[in-house]
């Protein structure tokens, strides 16, 4: 892996973004080359380089950084900047990689243990984690007592961790079992596409034939009415015939808007385990593992000090240390106290969420109510409109921390006391009505997450 274009499509494939959200923005992207520590990157359109720079030039700096080793920048170029198609243009190799054959060898082989197998003996059990620890480990171990099993938390804690586990234990201890893992976003799509295909039948076979379903992230569901349906069918049919089936999610199932209430019964049925932040000693003991599993060695004040900065995603812990290998590779040095420093304090930034632009907002609550951003903005004074303006106005001002002037400008030229006036009455609502209040939180949530 000498060349740029092997770097960039390696990175593309560690992205974890949507398909569409792949196919629209990344996969559009041609790598020019890499000089010095910038990366060139191309895409025709004007436009989409704008989009690239303001949502996703972060994203692609850490991931391409936590190959190569080193600190790059990124910098996108199209049509109008008068660059000529990028297919003729040669991919640069990367010096400091192919002058250096030692560190090129050392990076390769410790990237090699950096994605561990998702086992439960590479699972770190503790105080946050340990009902679900135990519930999975009865499962895997052929037991029926939790069906369904609900697991529930925020990002990054190892809840996909778990459902792998469950698959590898089963899968070695009982290989003619049908396991079946899979993201809720891809049954869905599979789901569509069976529709488009006239292949439903197969599609339902597939999913009711399992002897162990395993579905992460069943928040995917909210708002998607024929695959509730079909999800609803599939649990029935499995249930009904003792088939273990476990969910994961990134909150619990009353919290999921959009779901039918008979599907959030289901959900409820067995038994509901919430994962929460790792404290301390389970955050230094993830740390150390992860250090031991690519060989690093690095003392115990370091790993201390970054389980004590890197408290709520157990993903940034162990980046960190891929981040620390790599480092200490290239830079041929042992890890440092500063190293560490720097390490943290990149993805401390890197995890402060991109701006909210007004636009995202008024897009997403349009799409809810069936309105158009024009409609919102506009005069027009209906029931609906005016609420969902109202709810925009007030998302905005809860997460923008944009001044009331500026907000109204946002919104047609309205005035300040129009703006003061939508956000008390959301406020006022959200005290009254307790599904409004979900609604507007749950918007919330799912803005701060795009």
């Amino acid at each position: 892996m000498n060349s740029f274009e092997e770097i960039f499509a390696l990175m593309k494939s560690n992205l974890e973004i949507t398909d569409v959200a792949r196919k629209t923005w990344i996969d559009p992207i041609k790598p020019l080359g890499l000089k010095n520590n910038t990366a060139f990157l191309y895409v025709k359109a004007h436009f989409v380089k704008q989009i690239l720079i303001e949502n996703y030039t972060h994203i692609l700096k850490k991931h391409l950084q936590d190959i190569l080793g080193f600190e790059i920048d990124v910098v996108f170029q199209s049509d109008e900047d008068g660059i000529e198609c990028p297919n003729t243009l040669r991919l640069e190799p990367i010096p400091e990689l192919q002058d250096d054959p030692v560190v090129f060898e050392k990076l390769t082989t410790s990237e090699k243990g950096s994605n561990y197998k998702h086992t439960f003996d590479t699972f770190i059990e503790g105080e946050s984690n340990k009902l679900a620890y135990a519930a999975c480990k009865t499962i895997a171990q052929g037991q029926k007592n939790y069906n369904p099993l609900y697991i529930y938390g925020d990002p990054g804690l190892g809840k996909t961790h778990l459902l792998s586990a469950i698959r590898n234990e089963l899968s070695k201890n009982n290989p003619e079992l049908n396991v079946m893992l899979c993201s809720s976003e891809n049954f869905v799509n599979e789901f569509i596409s069976s529709i488009s295909a006239k292949t439903t039948v197969e599609f339902k076979n597939k999913y009711r034939n399992a002897d162990v379903l395993l579905l992460d992230d069943v928040q995917f569901f909210s708002k998607k009415e024929e695959s509730q349906q079909e999800l609803f069918n599939t649990f029935n049919e499995l249930h009904s015939n003792n088939k273990q089936i476990v969910f994961t999610s990134d909150r619990a199932p009353k919290e999921i808007m959009g779901i039918e209430q008979r599907l959030r019964s289901r959900f409820e049925w067995g038994l509901l385990a919430d994962i929460s932040t790792p404290e301390f000693e389970t955050r230094l003991a993830i740390v150390e593992r992860k250090a031991k599993l690519i060989g690093l060695t690095i003392q115990p004040n370091i790993m201390e000090y970054m389980a004590d900065k890197l408290k709520t995603n157990i993903r940034q812990l162990e980046g960190a240390i891929i981040k620390m290998n790599a480092l200490s590779i290239v830079g041929k040095i042992s890890p440092t106290i500063a190293m560490a420093q720097g390490v943290v304090k990149e993805i401390l930034e890197e995890s402060v969420p991109a701006p909210v632009t007004v636009e995202r907002v008024i897009n997403e609550v349009a799409s809810i109510y069936g309105l158009t951003a024009e409609e919102i903005r506009s005069k027009k004074r209906n029931a609906n409109i005016s609420t969902a303006r109202q709810i925009s106005i007030y998302v905005v001002h809860k997460i923008t921390g944009l001044s009331y002037i500026e907000i109204g400008k946002q919104f047609g030229g309205r005035d300040h006391s129009t703006v003061v006036y939508a956000v008390n009455k959301v406020k006022d609502t959200i005290k009254e009505n307790k599904e409004y209040r979900n609604t507007v939180d749950d918007l919330i949530k799912n803005i701060g997450n795009l």
